[in-house]
């Protein structure tokens, strides 16, 4: 405890004075204030070793994942100009076969239009062949027709004139009438 000496304070009692006690405060201040600067000059150190960290690592991961991105866009796009490749392969293959599916189909209608137009030539020509024959016995049956009638005008008129005069012809009329 302090002792006063005329109402101010000079000695201790362990024998120092108040002034020595002031400067010994004043050191221990001034280290105080030292080890509190060092300590914050080394807290601010770190800090900024931190932050400079975590930007090296904030750089490396961005450089990371532009470095992956790009790789997965070319992953990508790689594998669009596949399928785009695959797509027009299969586009070609499809269009080349109903290509030759068409060909196919238009050359089994041509043979069959040729079967038919062949098929219908050979009926016409039967048909034709068949309408000459008809064409020649309706020829003979007016034939016949004209002598039976002539002879038939004949036995009726005793005397016909030039224009009724029968024709001479092998029908079967004519035998019936010289029966």
């Amino acid at each position: 405890m302090a002792r006063t000496v005329g109402g101010t304070l000079t000695t201790n009692e362990d024998g120092t004075s108040a002034r020595d006690a002031t400067s010994a405060a004043a050191r221990l201040l001034e280290i105080a204030t030292r080890n509190a600067d060092e300590l914050l000059g080394e807290a601010r150190a770190e800090a900024a070793s931190i932050v400079a960290t975590a930007h090296d690592d904030a750089d490396r991961l961005t450089e990371s994942s532009q470095a992956q991105a790009e790789q997965v866009t070319a992953s990508a796009s790689a594998e669009a100009d596949r399928v785009l490749a695959a797509a027009h392969a299969d586009n070609e293959r499809v269009h080349a076969e109903l290509e030759h599916a068409r060909a196919e189909q238009e050359a089994e209608l041509e043979r069959h239009r040729t079967t038919v137009l062949a098929d219908l030539a050979e009926r016409r020509a039967a048909l034709e062949t068949t309408v000459g024959r008809l064409q020649e016995l309706e020829d003979e049956h007016r034939d016949r027709i004209r002598s039976y009638l002539t002879e038939q005008l004949a036995q009726i008129e005793p005397n016909p004139g030039p224009e009724l005069r029968p024709t001479p012809s092998a029908g079967p009329f004519e035998q019936r009438a010289e029966r």
